[in-house]
């Protein structure tokens, strides 16, 4: 028997170490392809194919990204959006559980949560600009509420999914348990539809982030303030494409980091560590 448990163990030791020297080797290979892009980039911009002013060199727009961090501007301006997309994400966490909670909780209502999704879902935040341009006007209550509506639906469609995925059996045994109501949605029900939870914050962050970058071009025009979209949409407006490359290399930058450090990381602490997923 002892034999047995320190085969498993080895076992277990080796697949976790064959797991990190595949992630490695995957993350390796990401990065030699995103610079042989880059590589491509510049040794297209160098021959001159295109006008300077249409495609710029990567190493201009990096020497930009720069001077505009150094300026302070690119910074402020990247603020004010990750400012608004946090507003906006938590407001429609906090509406989606609720809707969620009313869908669930009164059955007569689901037909009329499920008809909001069926034609709500599909359309998407930009086209609703008009419409809230006439509502809140120009700036920042305009963009945040563009950024409210993308995130609502994959939320509420992802945490019903996932809710109503939860086995019945999990149920009864939390009430066998003593659970009632509030401990067992609170112990039972939310870390197991936590997987669903965490694909629906994914895509409402990445649908608000490009919505609030495409809101701030137009509603930031028009109140003269705005995030990195306003950037884009004034050095555009005097023909600085460089600087426009850099904020649009910005808002990469700064959607890789959410998901790899933030969503990476409470992926990690949570489903990964429970157990609830097969990655490594």
């Amino acid at each position: 028997m002892r034999l047995i448990n320190e085969a498993r163990t080895r076992l277990a030791l080796m697949a976790r170490s064959w797991g990190q020297n595949l992630l490695r080797t995957h993350l390796a290979r990401q990065v030699a392809w995103l610079m042989a892009v880059a590589a491509g980039w510049e040794a297209l911009a160098r021959a001159s194919v295109y006008p300077p002013i249409l495609f710029p060199r990567l190493s201009d727009v990096l020497a930009t990204l720069v001077t505009e961090m150094r300026t302070g501007e690119i910074l402020a301006r990247t603020g004010w959006s990750l400012g608004t997309i946090c507003t906006g994400v938590a407001l429609a966490v906090a509406i989606s559980i609720a809707a969620a909670g009313i869908a669930l909780g009164i059955r007569p209502l689901r037909p009329l949560v499920d008809a909001l999704l069926n034609v709500l879902h599909p359309l998407p935040g930009i086209a609703v600009l008009p419409i809230f341009l006439l509502w809140f006007g120009t700036g920042a209550p305009a963009v945040l509420a563009v950024v409210v509506f993308s995130c609502i639906w994959p939320m509420v469609q992802n945490l019903l999914a996932g809710l109503e995925a939860v086995p019945r059996t999990q149920i009864e045994v939390g009430r066998n348990l003593g659970l009632r109501r509030a401990r067992l949605i609170l112990f039972v029900l939310i870390p197991a539809s936590l997987p669903y939870a965490l694909a629906g914050l994914r895509l409402a962050w990445a649908r608000g982030w490009q919505t609030a970058v495409a809101g701030e071009m137009v509603f930031g025009a028009g109140g003269g303030d705005g995030g990195l979209g306003w950037f884009i949409y004034k050095r555009r407006f005097f023909l600085e494409i460089p600087a426009v490359f850099a904020g649009m290399l910005m808002i990469i930058i700064i959607g890789i980091l959410v998901e790899h450090v933030v969503f990476g990381t409470l992926e990690r602490l949570t489903v990964r560590r429970w157990g609830m997923s097969r990655a490594e």
